[in-house]
């Protein structure tokens, strides 16, 4: 089974040890979901366990911000999903989160309905396309494999009245079948009915 790593780099141990519990709540692996609290820590972290999901502060206060730690994280991740929390959520700001593919945003401070339903949300949408996410979600339904079904031809290489040589003798087809999985031939002068490939048309 592979394992999908969460980041969640914020300053509030609260905060990461709440997102941690419910992202275990949903079955993921409590080892797999690693805590950070400043953007420094998170890019360590990352550079050591690459995260499949970073949820981070903005840090407006750090050199190096949630949106500078999300390109950096993307180095090693260009399929990273990431989600924004901040206390402040300035249009700027979320414009470039938008730009940049925030599955959410929240502003601070918020409930917490609101980050199980914003995460719910993402862990959904994230799922429709990684079975190892979707398979924890309600309601999923593992793909059904489909054994394959031989192709019928549409139109068989032989036709009646077509003329054929069989083990070195003319004749021609009067019958052309498709019978379990094989095209056969019933000729006019010779008995039975004979597997296509082994006539030459002629």
């Amino acid at each position: 089974m592979s394992a999908v790593r969460f980041l969640v780099a914020d300053s509030s141990p609260a905060l990461q040890t709440f997102t941690k519990n419910l992202l275990v709540n949903y079955g993921f692996d409590s080892a797999w979901v690693m805590t950070a609290t400043s953007p420094e820590a998170a890019l360590a972290a990352a550079r050591d366990n690459t995260p499949d999901f970073l949820l981070t502060d903005c840090f407006h206060k750090h050199d190096l911000n949630g949106m500078g730690l999300v390109q950096e994280v993307k180095r090693v991740n260009a399929g990273l999903r990431w989600a924004l929390i901040s206390a402040h959520m300035q249009p700027e700001l979320t414009t470039q989160a938008e730009h940049h593919g925030a599955m959410f945003q929240l502003p601070k401070p918020f409930g917490v309905h609101d980050m199980k339903s914003a995460m719910g949300r993402a862990l959904e949408q994230w799922g429709q396309d990684n079975d190892e996410v979707g398979r924890r979600m309600p309601g999923y339904r593992r793909s059904r494999v489909v054994p394959a079904v031989p192709i019928v031809p549409d139109t068989p290489p032989l036709k009646a009245g077509d003329l054929v040589d069989y083990q070195g003798n003319r004749d021609s087809v009067r019958y052309v079948i498709f019978r379990r999985g094989e095209l056969v031939v019933q000729l006019e002068r010779t008995p039975g009915m004979i597997p296509a490939v082994k006539l030459r048309k002629l």
